[in-house]
């Protein structure tokens, strides 16, 4: 039979281990770097799939949702991983708005 004081240390050790786990993601480091006032602890990710329409706008997928960023959008920032990522909140009743987007080079 195990003392419950071992048990109880060995399930904070798990608990430690997957808390660590967890904050080394790729995720939780890329989400580090986000502006505050682009994300709401949520709002941002990296895309899933860009495409740059003949009019200059992008079409990007993040996090299986789909939201045009229009040519006329000019705070895009740079991207520190080189990658695009973008910044969304739902609106009821007015869908989803880009607040920031960020690309690296040649993007």
């Amino acid at each position: 039979m195990i003392p419950l004081r071992s048990a109880r240390h060995r399930r904070l050790g798990v608990s430690a281990i997957l808390a660590g786990l967890s904050a080394a993601s790729p995720n939780a480091q890329a989400h580090d770097w986000y502006p505050y006032e682009c994300c709401g602890s949520r709002d941002c990710a990296p895309a899933e799939s860009v495409v740059r329409r003949e009019d200059g706008s992008y079409v990007v997928t993040m996090r299986g949702m789909t939201v045009v960023v229009p040519w006329w959008f000019r705070p895009w920032r740079n991207s520190p991983d080189g990658q695009v990522h973008v910044c969304v909140r739902q609106f009821t009743g007015i869908g989803p708005i880009v607040l920031c987007a960020f690309r690296g080079p040649g993007v």
